[in-house]
């Protein structure tokens, strides 16, 4: 099997279920049990420090806390832009942490960014491998960047727009094909 950990999924245009229509969502654990991932690019009208107080030690404070996928809507998980490697702070993708909500205080020292999110994506056992191989979702490489990015409905496109020859068209694919 191959793991699919630290990864972009890119909802195709074809993917119009309203939780993941345009939806780019890092993969944060993939195995032979299932995977998990943090919808990136959707933010909600609430402050991150409204819904975890100890928030407010955080670099980005004043944030909006994201959405991060349809499973346990009520559970929260941050991610952090660290400046090195740190392995207190909980697992890495390159200098992307998901770090430990539980201890009294954040310890924010190494974090150059961070993003609250409510919920994550889910998937059982060989459903992520049977959506990709039936065209759901664009496989691409994470930047560092691409969680912490200051309009997070444009990542799609963004992305996309890096990518090379056919996929990079997509970044323009309209809402609606029928409309254009």
């Amino acid at each position: 099997m191959r793991s699919f950990r630290g990864k972009l999924l890119l909802a195709t245009p074809e993917l119009v279920d309203p939780n993941f229509f345009r939806t780019v969502i890092l993969v944060l654990e993939h195995s032979n049990e299932g995977a998990i991932g943090v919808v990136l690019n959707r933010q909600s009208d609430l402050y991150s420090v409204d819904v975890l107080p100890k928030w407010s030690e955080s670099r980005d404070s004043s944030s909006l806390l994201h959405w991060g996928g349809p499973v346990q809507e009520e559970s929260l998980l941050a991610l952090g832009l660290c400046d090195e490697v740190d392995d207190e702070l909980g697992e890495a993708i390159g200098h992307i942490k998901v770090f430990n909500l539980n201890p009294e205080t954040l310890d924010m020292r190494s974090i150059l960014d961070a993003r609250l999110y409510s919920g994550y994506a889910g998937w059982s056992a060989g459903q992520l491998d049977a959506e990709i191989s039936t065209g759901g979702w664009i496989v691409a490489d994470v930047d560092n960047s691409d969680p912490f990015g200051h309009n997070p409905a444009d990542l799609w496109s963004i992305v996309l727009k890096r990518q090379n020859g056919f996929l990079s068209k997509l970044a323009q694919y309209p809402d609606d094909p029928r409309m254009n």
